[in-house]
């Protein structure tokens, strides 16, 4: 039976299914492990984390601002606010860096849609600026990497996300959280967009570790010893959590042209989170789905890197071939949630000059995420520059309450 908390499938659980440790028995199959995808996949994107704790190659996916790029940054700073325009209109031409620095901003898209999957940009410090700064400031410096920002509320309204903890907010239990807004680790998942951008404005005390595995390593593995799996992974899944929007489904693997493993997946979906179940509207979930889910949890955790984190540090990560997850951070010994000074600001982005081609079943995911919002066929983005605003939802101060989060 799998693990479960009050008769459901435990959200926590490492193993949703008894026999999916690494001495199962290699399943073998005839002929192709999936129709129109390569029997493993090479380059760039193929890693485990183990390569990169090695302090060495830093610098291969770290792009160090030095005073001279912070001077520079500061100044484009100063002429955004000085044109009295909202943030929705932050781009390369409101917010002016030197052909230089644009240059090596331009370089971390190539690394994550072309290259390795991931790279940082480190050394702005918070503190040196407001938070309504240090937003603007994230959206300028993203805009020369990826200027396309994707909606990440229900409402298709929202391209700003604060993940903080609402864990000892008043009321929060009865609040439904989304695992994202609490202290406690986040299962590997994706979430919907291009490239997850994460700005770090607050350290937690102790854990909180963004970890992020290449799908591709875990598709090589999966492929070699359980084929199976791979084949129930292709299948149709509805993978996004939420009363207010689902799709019926779509293949949690897809092989984009180029060789080009686009892995979408979330468990949330299927256990639920605490108080909140599965979706209803959906299926109980296979003994071999279960399999397969527990699968990719075992793969991407022994494969995981921690990113580097520093306040101020901005991680760009492709979201369409590496899956991510963080560990629990300030709990008490019991695992009870503690007072917490981890603040992460997230956005969604996309390069139109170095956008994938993706296949027609994840249109919806395209229009969804990055179309227009407005009857006449235009755009329109709201910002939440500081938690201080309240003006969300449901009394709450930061994007919980209708963000399209797997976490």
């Amino acid at each position: 039976m799998a693990a479960t908390t009050a008769g459901r499938i435990d959200y926590y659980a490492h193993s949703l299914y008894p026999n999916t440790s690494t001495t199962t028995k290699p399943v073998h199959v005839t002929g192709e492990v999936l129709a129109g995808f390569p029997s493993r996949y090479e380059g760039e994107r193929v890693w485990t984390g183990s390569k990169w704790l090695d302090p060495s190659l830093e610098q291969s996916y770290i792009v160090a601002i030095d005073n001279g790029d912070l001077l520079e940054i500061e100044n484009a700073l100063r002429h955004f606010q000085g044109l009295s325009v909202p943030p929705g209109l932050l781009s390369r031409d409101t917010f002016p860096l030197s052909e230089g620095l644009s240059g090596r901003l331009r370089h971390v898209a190539e690394d994550c849609y072309n290259g390795r999957g991931f790279a940082i940009v480190r050394g702005i410090p918070p503190d040196r600026f407001t938070d309504e700064e240090n937003v603007l400031i994230f959206g300028g410096i993203s805009s020369y990497i990826a200027p396309t920002r994707g909606f990440q509320d229900v409402h298709r309204e929202l391209v700003t996300c604060h993940v903080l903890s609402e864990d000892m907010r008043p009321g929060s239990k009865e609040q439904n959280l989304r695992p994202a807004f609490t202290n406690g680790q986040l299962a590997f998942h994706t979430d919907v967009g291009d490239i997850l951008a994460l700005h770090t404005l607050g350290v937690s005390d102790t854990g909180g570790e963004t970890m992020i595995t290449s799908a591709c390593q875990i598709y090589n593995e999966m492929a070699a010893t359980r084929p199976d799996l791979i084949q129930e992974l292709a299948q149709n899944w509805a993978f996004f959590h939420s009363q207010d929007y689902y799709t019926d489904g779509t293949p949690l693997l897809t092989n984009a042209p180029g060789d080009k493993l686009v892995f979408q997946f979330s468990r949330l979906p299927i256990t639920g989170f605490r108080s909140q179940g599965a979706n209803p509207s959906l299926p109980p979930p296979t003994e071999k789905r279960l399999e397969a889910m527990a699968k990719v949890e075992e793969l991407a955790w022994r494969h995981a890197f921690p990113l580097p984190r520093e306040p101020g540090d901005m991680a760009y990560i492709n979201n369409l071939c590496l899956v991510h997850a963080r560990s629990a951070f300030d709990v008490d010994d019991d695992g009870n949630p503690l007072p917490s000074k981890r603040h992460l600001v997230k956005l969604m982005l996309q390069d139109p000059e170095l956008a994938w081609d993706l296949p027609e079943h994840l249109g919806w995911y395209l229009d969804r995420v990055y179309g227009p919002n407005r009857a006449d066929g235009s755009r329109t983005e709201k910002w939440q520059l500081s938690v201080r605003d309240e003006s969300l939802p449901d009394g709450r101060i930061w994007a919980g309450s209708g963000a399209l989060s797997n976490g």
